[in-house]
């Protein structure tokens, strides 16, 4: 924090600001535009604009036409007249000695405004150690020699920032031809800034200026008897790259208006420029206080400085106390940075801390405790040995299952440590679901019995492409709750097809779960706010292992429940392997060998479609039934067909189509109650297998696995 104050300090110091100076401009546009005040000093802006060149002949300006609008003016008794720079037709011939004549009736000498080139601009003086003004004869710049003895020369240099805030101009000018005043110091009868460069109060609406078209005043359809006493700045209006420039009220601001409010701030003011350091100063004391005082009075200190250096401009800047507050606002918004960065560091290191911590307990809470289980399974291997009854031996053998079961769920608390610590290694290959499920069988059945519970397991062929030993974590766990809570009731545990994958769901009807303890049951060592008998035994760790242990595979766990009505728990995304015997080899045999297959089916009867639909899948197949015989069919290794179709005929009628199909390598099993002989009369092609109806499923499984051998 010291370093960034150090920084900072030292950009305000060398370079005036300049990384953060932007927020400076932008904050000057927005207190402006909060602060906007119609002007009502005592300035007129006479506009040289389109409608008076529109009546001049040949649409253009020239001195004899200015010596008309000063002698219409003079007759009213302004009480000052400023010509900015005149953008005369210098191709015309001029009557100089005309406007030099209306010039010298004038009863004050007119300020006649200069432009300053870059070159001269860039020496603007700071200084305003003058103590008289000097004579400005032998000026040479922009005024004709026929008037330079009866005006008085002056500068106005505007340069706004890039918001079209701040507008500095300067109060004096110092030229390599002396010191001159600006218009806005010889409107404002003299009145001095504290700084020569000041910033024009911007928050004067330059569009409420008092404006009149010069074409009104010199065809006499104006009253100018209003003029009297009146400061009359004579101005071209309406070449926006030349004659404005971007303010806050209006991004075409004549510059004319810039001159006019120049002169308004001094009468107002004149401002006061604080500039950096009182600031600066502000934001250091907040930033000391930040850091030495207790909780949470340097919080609250250095809150208060910011607001200050937030919201001081808008109420100051109505005083003209002008400011830079960025260094002071970014030097604290640095120190916050830099607080919020230690804090998010020292919560990460506990968090870790902590999560190391509980990995260690975990880990060594149950490698201690798999010993003395180990020593029990043991126990229970000699007793089986020994001479026991067959009630004996049965339940010597459901003990070996439950130590089994309790061995597993602390290697389970083992992979969990593993995961927090990132040393779990999964284990990704071929795994049966009836497998899955036999484990599922013998590890709750006498659970399950002793609840009375109705423990159905929906057996299925499909193999998946998963961590055995993980998944077979997550499915006990959820087997495990809804046994628990669902006594006397029915569990069913099973598989479903999710387009290309399939999940594994666990339903029961049993208690459920509120909506409120929904929301958290996946939360490591939640219990239920439910004061049931059960509560307990709920040691909150069941669902919190499934949904670590689903992100680790990447899948997907989700649970529905409702209070008394019972629970879904479903594994989702299990993608099912195709090509499974060449996976499963290292295995052992497989026992899908139809899984993968794709098959098309079609027949018209509704029942019989969906009754071979559905022992396919459970086969493993990849199966898409039809009602009628499809049209363009591609990408299936069998076609399962019906001759008969009704009233669409029979399979005679699609010889066209079956000859696309073959050429497609597919193979095309029919299945009829016609006499085989009979269907090979009537098709003019060699199909393959014909079978006859009624069709056992050992049949068709053998013909569906006779032409993957082909």
């Amino acid at each position: 924090m010291v370093f960034a104050a150090v920084l900072i300090l030292v950009f305000s110091v060398l370079g005036t600001g300049l990384p953060f100076a932007p927020y400076d401009w932008l904050q000057q546009r927005v207190t402006a535009g909060l602060n906007s005040q119609p002007y009502n000093g005592d300035a007129v802006i006479i506009a040289i604009d389109e409608p008076t060149l529109t009546q001049l002949p040949d649409r253009s300006w020239d001195k004899n036409d200015l010596a008309i609008l000063l002698t219409r003016i003079n007759g009213n008794a302004p009480k000052q007249i400023i010509i900015t720079p005149q953008f005369f037709d210098n191709a015309k011939a001029n009557d100089r000695q005309g406007l030099a004549a209306a010039i010298k009736a004038l009863p004050a000498k007119p300020v006649w405004q200069i432009d300053l080139s870059p070159k001269d601009a860039i020496k603007l003086s700071t200084s305003l150690r003058v103590s008289e003004k000097p004579k400005f004869a032998d000026f040479s710049l922009g005024i004709d020699a026929s008037i330079r003895p009866y005006v008085v020369p002056a500068i106005m240099t505007l340069r706004p920032g890039a918001f079209g805030a701040p507008l500095h101009a300067p109060y004096l000018a110092t030229t390599d031809e002396g010191v001159f005043p600006s218009i806005g110091n010889l409107m404002a009868d003299g009145k001095r800034p504290s700084h020569n460069i000041f910033n024009v109060d911007l928050s004067y609406n330059p569009d409420t200026i008092p404006t009149i078209s010069a074409k009104a005043i010199m065809s006499g359809t104006y009253d100018a008897t209003s003029l009297k006493n009146k400061r009359v700045v004579i101005s071209h209006i309406g070449n926006f790259s030349r004659d404005t420039f971007h303010a806050v009220q209006n991004r075409y601001t004549p510059r004319a208006a810039g001159s006019v409010l120049a002169a308004q701030t001094l009468l107002d003011g004149p401002p006061v420029m604080l500039g950096w350091i009182p600031p600066y100063l502000l934001a250091v004391t907040g930033l000391l206080l930040w850091v030495f005082l207790a909780r949470p009075y340097g919080r609250v200190a250095a809150l208060s400085a910011i607001l200050l250096l937030l919201f001081s401009p808008i109420f100051l800047e109505q005083t003209l106390i002008f400011q830079q507050t960025s260094q002071g606002i970014f030097l604290l918004i640095f120190m916050g940075v830099g607080k919020l960065w230690q804090w998010v560091r020292h919560a990460i290191e506990t968090y870790r801390d902590a999560a190391e911590t509980k990995s260690r307990f975990l880990a060594q809470a149950s490698h201690d405790l798999r010993q003395p289980i180990h020593a029990v399974g043991l126990l229970a291997d000699r007793l089986a040995q020994s001479d026991l009854t067959s009630s004996q031996a049965e339940i010597v053998s459901k003990i070996s299952w439950s130590v089994d079961n309790a061995a597993r769920m602390f290697r389970s608390l083992l992979d969990i440590a593993a995961i927090e610590s990132g040393t779990l290694q999964t284990d990704i290959g071929p795994v049966a679901i009836n497998e899955l499920l036999a484990e599922i069988d013998s590890q709750n059945a006498l659970v399950a019995e002793q609840a009375g519970v109705d423990l159905r397991l929906i057996p299925s062929e499909l193999i998946v492409k998963t961590d055995r030993a993980l998944v077979g974590t997550m499915l006990q766990n959820l087997v495990s709750n809804a046994i628990k809570y669902a006594a006397g009731k029915t569990v069913i545990v099973g598989c479903r097809r999710e387009r290309k994958n399939v999940a594994l769901w666990v339903v029961d009807n049993g208690l459920g779960i509120s909506e409120t303890d929904l929301k958290h049951v996946q939360k490591e060592f939640y219990r239920s706010s439910d004061k049931s008998v059960l509560r307990s035994e709920n040691k909150g760790l069941g669902l919190a292992i499934v949904s670590r242990l689903s992100k680790l595979l990447g899948l997907r766990f989700s649970l529905k429940s409702e209070k008394g009505r019972g629970t879904s728990a479903v594994i989702h995304s299990l993608a099912v392997i195709s090509g499974q015997a060449e996976e499963m080899q290292s295995r052992g045999p497989s026992k899908m060998p139809l899984a993968g297959l794709k098959v098309a089916i079609t027949d018209d009867d509704r029942e019989t479609l969906l009754s071979t639909e559905r022992i396919l899948e459970q086969w493993g197949c990849e199966v898409k039934p039809y009602q009628s015989f499809p049209k363009g069919l591609t990408g299936y290794d069998v076609l399962l067909t019906d001759f008969d179709f009704g009233d669409s005929g029979t399979l005679a009628d699609k010889q066209e189509s079956i000859e696309q199909i073959l050429k497609q390598n597919t193979q095309i099993i029919i299945i009829s109650g016609h006499h085989p002989e009979q269907i090979r009369e009537e098709l003019d092609i060699e199909t393959g297998l014909i079978l006859s109806k009624p069709l056992r499923a050992a049949e068709l499984r053998s013909a569906l696995m006779a032409t993957t051998l082909k």
